[in-house]
């Protein structure tokens, strides 16, 4: 990787650790009773803002390609995995919110 390419990529993960530690920041500074967590979910953060940068690719875009999600989910139905893996992203998400409640 030359130095231009490292830099960029440091740079865009500098941003994004700013991104994250600013719900963090606020908090700590206004000592929020719910600060912990807030510290716990921040990191979740990126998911929705990576997700929300995917969709603005896509618009710009200005096609509809569902073939390569069409692929993947055909090949899930085809080994009926698809059930499961949908089955474990319910569990995943139930689990995560249950110790996140717990704490």
């Amino acid at each position: 990787m030359d130095n231009n390419r490292l830099l960029a990529l440091t740079l865009v993960l500098a941003i994004l650790a700013l991104f994250v530690a600013v719900p963090m920041l606020i908090a700590w500074i206004k000592r929020h009773p719910e600060r912990v967590l807030i510290y716990k979910l921040a990191p979740l953060s990126l998911l929705s803002f990576l997700l929300w940068f995917a969709l603005i690719a896509w618009a710009f875009s200005g096609q509809r390609d569902d073939t390569v999600i069409s692929k993947y989910v055909a090949k899930l139905r085809e080994n009926n995995r698809l059930p499961l893996l949908i089955a474990a992203l319910v569990l995943a998400g139930l689990v995560g919110s249950l110790l996140m409640w717990l704490r």
